[in-house]
């Protein structure tokens, strides 16, 4: 039976990372730009003070606990694109991102901790829930649903249709048969005259 690894605190100069993830930052009619997904970690200083950092933006978020200072630091890297893109031409603020995502000393410390955090979440069998790709899946779903509503609406509206045509053809016989009626009627009724 293979026995599970112990795992260790990773800590970085600011403290023991305690979270990883992933973000995006969404386009919008404010932001127009498709960035792709941002690393981070959640890091504790103390019992009440927590840190997440963007590794790739080199940007901060505070709070007292993880989440706030995961929502800070999001909050905060949104900011910063969205002013990095409208202070700067196309071509400076692209440049300005190729900088931030080129490694130092600073992000391959945080890197290499990122790569240790997932290493330990293999080892204790866990997983990142990806949101992006469960939205992704999600979508592809809803496409896949739609598109088979839409094959359902072509059917509905051929049913529609052929019924349309076989009510017609249903009023025609019927009026035809009245027609019969009404002629067998009148020989019928010519027949018994001509008896009488």
């Amino acid at each position: 039976m293979e026995e599970k690894a112990i795992c260790k605190p990773i800590m970085v100069s600011r403290g023991e990372v305690v979270g990883i993830g992933k973000f995006k930052i969404p386009k919008t009619d404010d932001f127009n730009y498709d960035i792709q997904l941002l690393s981070f970690l959640s890091i504790r200083e103390s019992d009440n003070s927590f840190i997440s950092t963007c590794i790739h933006l080199h940007i901060d978020g505070y709070g007292k606990t993880e989440e706030e200072a995961d929502k800070n630091m999001m909050k905060n890297a949104s900011f910063f694109l969205s002013q990095n893109f409208s202070k700067l031409s196309a071509e400076d603020a692209w440049d300005n991102l190729r900088d931030l995502f080129k490694s130092d000393d600073w992000s391959n410390e945080l890197w290499t901790a990122y790569h240790e955090f997932q290493i330990q979440l293999s080892i204790q069998g866990k997983h990142i829930a990806d949101p992006v790709a469960e939205l992704f899946f999600h979508f592809s779903q809803l496409v896949k649903r739609e598109k088979e509503l839409e094959n359902l609406a072509d059917d509905l509206e051929k049913a529609r249709r052929e019924l349309e045509s076989r009510e017609s053809q249903l009023e025609d016989r019927i009026e035809m048969m009245g027609k019969v009626w009404l002629i067998a009627n009148l020989i019928s009724k010519m027949r018994l005259e001509w008896v009488v």
